[in-house]
């Protein structure tokens, strides 16, 4: 008899720093698209911890693992001194959630070209008996820019072998230069659904949300795009397995 390959459900969804359409900060409301989604692991994009009041100086992503009972990693993409009178550092960032151990992590600050800093955050999972290294990164607003980002992002993905996901806001359409530039070592998991639209939440008309494997990744029969307008970006979700 052969073993069955772990399997996983992932999600990708930048939180907005946990305000919905409505600009209402409620993280609880984002715990619960995930929950009822089913996801096992999440890349997180747009994540506060102790930022300001836009999301009550709170530990969001602290806040959110609470609430799931998952594990979490943190990247600070912007790390700033405390508010006067405040104690902790203002960050803002990507993160992480899961619900098999975290055995590694990694942040990794990527070329921003002087912009908005940008980073890729890595994580080794143990899935069943099976390891799988999980990113997920939120890249700038300039094509040059992104292309400078993933070819770092391939570099440093490719330090490792075996099973990889990566997920997040590429700020790039399917068939942008940026995706072709990924697509040389990784799949994207929704190619060929067109219509997977995640931005913006509400009417969403764009893709720009991306869940890649490689070749140690497996795609199972879920794809689905949750609509949901506790963001402003619907979460992608899919079905995978560790070969």
């Amino acid at each position: 008899m052969t073993e069955c390959a772990a399997s996983l459900t992932v999600m990708s969804y930048n939180i907005q720093h946990g305000r919905g359409m409505d600009d209402r900060y409620d993280p609880a409301r984002i715990a619960d698209v995930i929950r009822r989604a089913g996801a096992d692991v999440i890349g997180l994009q747009e994540v506060d911890r102790h930022f300001d009041k836009r999301s009550n100086y709170e530990d969001t992503i602290m806040v959110l693992a609470a609430r799931l009972g998952m594990q979490y990693a943190y990247g600070a993409n912007l790390d700033g001194d405390p508010e006067p009178g405040r104690t902790e550092r203002r960050q803002y960032g990507i993160g992480i959630l899961s619900k098999y151990p975290i055995v590694h992590q990694q942040h990794y600050l990527l070329d921003s070209a002087g912009r908005e800093q940008r980073g890729l955050l890595e994580a080794e999972l143990v899935v069943e008996d099976a390891r799988v290294r999980f990113y997920v990164t939120h890249l700038g607003l300039e094509r040059q820019e992104r292309l400078t980002q993933i070819s770092q992002i391939v570099d440093i993905a490719a330090r490792q072998t075996g099973a990889a996901i990566i997920t997040g806001d590429f700020n790039a359409l399917p068939d942008s230069p940026e995706l072709a530039a990924m697509s040389r070592s990784y799949r994207n998991v929704f190619a060929d659904l067109p219509a997977a639209y995640t931005y913006p939440a509400g009417g969403a008309k764009e893709t720009i949300d991306y869940i890649l494997v490689n070749d140690g990744i497996a795609v199972g029969a879920r794809r689905e795009v949750v609509r949901s307008v506790a963001s402003d970006h619907y979460p992608i979700a899919a079905a995978l397995s560790i070969r």
